[in-house]
């Protein structure tokens, strides 16, 4: 195990080396491997010859719509915690409960009713249910948006105040997504991207994403259904390319 996670990081490490679009560098690889290594262009992406394909593992699959649960996702805003409600006799019903409000469009509040079931996905708390307690429509005519109040169960107390989750509620019926598989997303703190296929390129394009599990994330923004994406290995390739960005030079002239 050991062995292989030293090969891995070793691979890693050569292919951000071979990034570039420097023509030395390009025949320094050619030399020793017979081939030329990954490159970057600004206007066309990343090149990836078919030996260096092979051995780093590359794979793309489809963009796939599919029909999923149609569901209202928003996050919501975490303003008392558990711990904190509990000493709050005016509310008994949510003495073990967290909280939150969000803001929503009137039009996603009218999907919304006093008790109905929610499903709320925080970090570290993982999945946990709750419920509307209700919806404010004081500010509607002059903003637009009501707010929502829910209760969500935090009986271990890790929901703290101040914190955000994402909140899912179930509609009823089906509705059709785009969808990629969940190794093809790259999220970093610019945003959400994926790879895609443009000819004998890879471009780093930007995406919107809905509903994101473990193995499908839900693309409203950026991608078609039939586009092409990388979905293997998705973090060597953004090493190269980042290696080209801010370690070498990006092709912008079109050598």
């Amino acid at each position: 195990m050991k062995r292989r996670q030293l090969i891995s990081v070793a691979l890693l490490s050569a292919i951000a080396i071979l990034a570039g679009c420097g023509r030395q560098e390009r025949v320094a690889h050619s030399a020793e491997k017979g081939e030329a290594g990954v490159t970057f262009h600004a206007k066309h992406g990343l090149s990836v010859p078919p030996e260096t394909a092979s051995f780093i593992g590359l794979q793309v699959a489809d963009v796939e719509e599919r029909k999923v649960p149609a569901a209202l996702r928003f996050s919501a805003h975490i303003y008392r915690a558990a711990s904190e409600a509990r000493f709050a006799s005016t509310e008994p019903t949510t003495a073990a409960s967290a909280l939150a409000s969000a803001s929503l469009l009137s039009a996603e509040a009218a999907l919304l009713h006093d008790g109905q079931s929610v499903q709320v996905n925080a970090e570290g708390a993982g999945m946990v249910p709750g419920r509307i307690l209700g919806v404010n429509r004081d500010l509607e005519k002059a903003s637009g948006h009501v707010e929502v109040i829910l209760a969500i169960s935090d009986h271990s107390g890790r929901l703290a105040r101040g914190g955000f989750v994402s909140v899912t509620v179930p509609l009823g019926g089906e509705k059709e997504v785009v969808t990629v598989p969940r190794s093809a997303l790259l999220r970093t703190i610019e945003g959400d991207f994926v790879y895609t296929v443009s000819g004998e390129h890879f471009v780093r394009a930007p995406v919107k994403v809905g509903m994101v599990n473990q193995d499908l994330v839900e693309v409203t923004e950026g991608l078609y259904a039939g586009d092409k994406v990388v979905v293997q290995p998705v973090m060597t390739l953004w090493l190269a390319e980042l290696q080209s960005l801010r370690g070498g030079k990006a092709c912008a002239d079109g050598h």
